[in-house]
């Protein structure tokens, strides 16, 4: 049988059936064998899969149900009108979907990879009140942005090695409770077994060797590819030498950055700082006293009417209700009450 050579970069539309052929022959299926599965033509498969003609919605939705493509699929259908994104963007986001190991370096803002729903959401509305994108565009990046992160579930899911300027865990985005909330995501993701996080510390920012922010991909043929962007465009490097180049940056970048568990710990106490930031509505607090309460020694009361809300616990002294009180994260108070 005649196989027609792909050419993913020649457009939007071969981009998006180059993944979906990947995926196909990934799970060894013909065209016929997945349009049986979710109800279609293997000579309808075959159109999409040429770039021959743009799929509906509901085509995606159903081949990305019948691959098991938890939604990456779906996510790349929404790169087909681009009109949100950097030129050279799409390209990396076809490649990245069925890359076997994602290595990144981001500076600034926490990776779209690697970004919560509503952190993504006042990320894009930021611009969308600045007038650099409209409404519509930015329910199209954060559209994508899901999409990007549904390989992450799939039962054989991709490497992801994340090193992160410290700039990334200290910018506030949208509020101090959704940047926190943002963190907790980091720590949760970093415990997966595929996933590694690394920050580099700012007292380390003479030793980086990158000033952009950098993605690396190795292919499931073990090919390299590069992306980068400037403040105008992406760009998609195929060049082996010169990305070859860019690994072994990246090597050193490793090597200068925090280790993992040393990373955590900076990230949860970046995320208590936060914590300690968050406006609490005090009317709305119910306060309980300690066992000890009544003894009259120096005991204290707290407050959980905010622990599933703003993940924090309220401490104050019981003799002095009406004075400052303290703002603990969860998890610490949990720790603590758990010690004792």
């Amino acid at each position: 049988m005649r196989i027609n050579r792909l050419d993913p970069s020649s457009s939007p539309l071969a981009a998006f059936g180059w993944q979906l052929r990947e995926r196909r022959r990934r799970e060894r299926l013909t065209q016929e064998q997945l349009g049986h599965r979710a109800g279609y033509t293997g000579a309808y498969v075959s159109l999409i899969e040429n770039g021959k003609r743009r799929p509906p919605v509901e085509f995606v939705r159903d081949v990305d149900r019948a691959l098991g493509a938890a939604g990456a699929l779906e996510g790349a259908w929404w790169m087909l009108g681009h009109t949100a994104f950097y030129e050279g963007f799409p390209e990396y986001v076809g490649l990245e979907a069925t890359a076997r190991r994602i290595r990144v370096w981001e500076i600034g803002i926490s990776p779209g990879i690697a970004q919560t729903e509503e952190f993504a959401r006042a990320v894009h509305g930021s611009y969308v009140e600045r007038g650099a994108v409209t409404v519509e565009q930015a329910a199209e990046r954060v559209g994508v942005l899901l999409g990007r992160q549904a390989p992450l579930s799939l039962p054989n899911p991709p490497e992801l090695h994340m090193v992160l300027d410290e700039s990334c865990i200290r910018t506030v985005i949208g509020s101090p409770e959704v940047a926190a909330r943002q963190l907790a995501w980091l720590a949760e993701l970093s415990a997966r077994p595929n996933v590694i996080l690394q920050v580099m510390p700012f007292a380390g920012g003479a030793r980086r060797p990158y000033r952009q922010p950098v993605y690396l991909l190795t292919m499931a043929d073990g090919s390299l590819v590069g992306y980068t962007e400037t403040h105008q465009r992406g760009y998609v490097e195929r060049e082996s030498e010169i990305v070859a180049g860019w690994v072994d940056d990246y090597h050193r970048l490793q090597a200068e950055a925090l280790p993992p568990a040393d990373s955590l710990v900076l990230i949860s106490k970046v995320r208590k700082d936060l914590c300690n930031m968050l406006p609490v509505d005090l009317p709305k607090a119910s306060w309980f006293k300690s066992s000890y309460s009544d003894s009259g020694g120096a005991c204290v009361e707290i407050s959980t009417a905010f622990a599933e809300s703003a993940g924090v616990v309220l401490v104050r002294d019981s003799k002095d209700p009406e004075g400052a009180y303290l703002t603990v994260p969860v998890s610490a108070w949990s720790a603590f009450a758990g010690a004792v």
